[in-house]
């Protein structure tokens, strides 16, 4: 699958960065603007989600291989990775499958884990449920502009920050009709998937040795101390380090910290 792109900076490393599920390309823009003197950077809509086609498969096999379709068709050897959430473990099966196209790989606030099977992590499972369910309940009929949606979103989502960032989900067609950009049905069919990723592959038979990072949240419930065993059973030389005042979405809520960290890390 071609995926949907946005490019930065002319010199310097490559960099792709993967975002997470209901986000794209978009979100990464301000991150992107300040590495850019540094590196060449590619955004990417991962597929079912912004710009990028549509599909009945989502599941982190199908998109590494996009992902892989996007190196041979951008001619990249090598480039350093970089995914949060859902891309983050994109951004992990590309990097156990094809090590030799990785610099560095920095996953953000997620672990190489199943999050569907572990009693103690249903809420995070059920708050993507709760979500899903929400926006596919809006009732577009009833809606004549962003703030409508908002509204009918609030009944159920009372945080505003995540309806904010749900809408930028949003698309008004010419004849000024909205709807979801994201294909929501094949989303909730593929949830589970989403939320596991990692239980059908043996770490023994994929430790990769390239230089990885993780860089967690302070205040997310997604990424545990204990994870660290599991982080480095799949990448030997994991680092681990946590951005303070900080949740699942980090790059939005300390961006200045993230980004210093990024440029630590990647520092050759």
């Amino acid at each position: 699958m071609q995926l949907f792109h946005r490019e930065f900076g002319n010199n310097g490393p490559i960099l792709i960065i993967l975002h997470g599920l209901y986000g794209a390309s978009d979100n990464w823009v301000s991150i992107a603007r300040q590495l850019e003197k540094d590196y060449r950077i590619y955004l990417l809509d991962q597929r079912n989600h912004g710009h990028s086609p549509h599909s009945n498969s989502h599941n982190y096999e199908c998109m590494a291989d996009d992902l892989l379709e996007f190196f041979n068709d951008k001619g990249i050897e090598k480039a350093h990775l970089v995914g949060h959430s859902m891309g983050g473990k994109t951004a992990m099966r590309f990097a156990l499958t094809h090590p030799e196209r990785i610099s560095k790989l920095v996953i953000l606030d997620i672990a190489p884990k199943s999050y569907a099977s572990f009693s103690n992590y249903a809420q995070i499972t059920n708050n993507h449920q709760l979500i899903i369910d929400s926006m596919l309940n809006v009732d577009f009929t009833q809606v004549s502009s962003r703030q409508d949606i908002d509204q009918q979103l609030s009944t159920s989502l009372p945080d505003k920050k995540l309806r904010q960032f749900l809408l930028k989900n949003v698309n008004r067609t010419k004849d000024d009709n909205y709807h979801w950009r994201l294909n929501l049905p094949v989303i909730k069919e593929t949830l589970e998937q989403i939320m596991d990723g990692f239980s059908e592959l043996n770490p023994d038979e994929l430790n990769v040795n390239i230089p990885s990072i993780f860089i967690r949240g302070e205040k997310s419930g997604y990424v545990m101390d204990e994870d660290t065993l599991v982080m480095r059973k799949f990448f030997k030389t994991a680092e681990v380090v946590s951005i303070p005042n900080a949740g699942h979405w980090l790059h939005a809520e300390q961006p200045e910290l993230l980004i210093k960290t990024l440029a630590y890390f990647l520092l050759d």
